[in-house]
């Protein structure tokens, strides 16, 4: 949750309803057809063709076009002729979405119009995608190594990322106590550590990746920092509306100084009266060149017991994970933990969050029910 100074600008997301358009920019085709990566910023010219528009790319993907939807983000405005800003960002099945940066020709400063049109820091947060693919990538073995690598040794920022580099376990040695550090120092529970006189002395990788930013010690990363940041933040904003809804829901991504970050996501309905309490599951995906591709749902019921279904997209992973199934079963008992039911399964898994669609034009919110 968000209660800290740093973020009071974050108030709880009202519900928004966009009639100029949708939001954010999706395009149709994938990055890979266009030759773009996530975070890259593209220039282009806006050109007609027929009763529509479409972008003509500049620079190294020069000649190639994507055609506008006829319903251009809210406050976003093009003709034929402008030039025209966007920071790429690639989704998880290579789908692409554009974040306008710069229209040109644009007003000096905006009218009062305008700038009631341009949604604020919480509703940017609101309809960022759910899968947090900025900070995967800014987690990934190396990345920020380099970034302390170009830090000058005077650097006020060097020993925090040092320190925060220093507390990532390896994956073949995390324990339930890294486990808890690592959550502890992910940067999701910051302001909730501090409002209870808990974060004390505690090295967390946001308040890292803003000291780096509000130091411009790392200009090549800006983008990457920025929205890692906005990452960690929108999934604040979230945990902190469903604490007060029917689902309590964090999510985060648990890195590791030899792999690939794991997304982890936990949640837990509301008990409604005269019912039992209900289950605690765990949502985990992850990425790696051992595995592959694997999702694991574990549903805690009763404090003990413990109901496990895995996905794996390699057949010699799932055969592996049967093998070491009794394994699994007799170290759970150890532990006092009893196992209902382990169910692996050869494919993919679901998608949680669900995947992102922007919402139509005219849509309607119930505000009744």
């Amino acid at each position: 949750m968000i209660t800290g100074a740093e973020t009071a600008h974050l108030t709880p997301k009202t519900p928004t309803i966009y009639l100029d358009g949708k939001l954010p920019l999706v395009i149709a085709k994938t990055a890979a057809e266009l030759g773009l990566r996530d975070g890259q910023v593209i220039q282009s010219t806006v050109e007609s063709k027929l009763d529509a528009l479409r972008l003509n790319l500049q620079g190294p993907q020069q000649g190639q076009f994507i055609d506008l939807p006829k319903d251009l983000p809210a406050g976003l405005r093009l003709a034929s002729g402008d030039t025209a800003l966007f920071r790429v960002q690639v989704m998880a099945n290579g789908s692409i979405v554009l974040r306008p940066l710069q229209a040109a020709p644009a007003p000096a400063s905006p009218t009062p119009a305008t700038a009631a049109a341009l949604p604020g820091r919480t509703a940017q947060l609101g309809f960022r995608p759910p899968d947090m693919q900025a900070l995967a990538q800014l987690l990934r073995p190396g990345v920020l190594d380099s970034m302390l690598q170009g830090l000058p040794a005077s650097a006020p920022e060097l020993g925090a990322l040092q320190q925060w580099l220093r507390l990532r376990p390896g994956m073949a040695q995390l324990t339930p106590e890294k486990l808890q550090q690592a959550i502890h120092s992910s940067g999701f529970m910051t302001e909730s550590l501090l409002s209870q006189g808990l974060g004390a002395g505690l090295v967390d990788l946001k308040s890292v990746l803003r000291q780096l930013l509000r130091s411009g010690s790392a200009t090549d990363k800006d983008s990457l920092i920025g929205d890692s940041l906005d990452d960690i933040e929108s999934h604040q904003m979230t945990a902190q509306e469903t604490i007060n809804g029917r689902e309590w829901v964090f999510s985060m991504m648990l890195p590791f100084a030899d792999a690939k970050p794991v997304n982890l996501r936990f949640s837990r309905s509301r008990r409604q009266p005269g019912q039992d309490k209900p289950p605690f599951v765990i949502h985990l995906h992850t990425r790696n060149r051992d595995l592959g591709e694997v999702w694991l749902q574990t549903r805690i019921s009763d404090q003990t017991d413990v109901d496990m279904v895995m996905w794996a997209l390699r057949e010699d992973v799932v055969l592996r994970a049967k093998a070491l199934a009794n394994n699994l079963e007799q170290e759970l008992d150890s532990a006092g933990l009893n196992m209902t039911r382990l169910q692996i399964i050869h494919g993919a898994g679901p998608q949680q969050p669900m995947p992102y669609g922007a919402p139509d034009t005219g849509s309607l919110l119930d505000v009744h029910t």
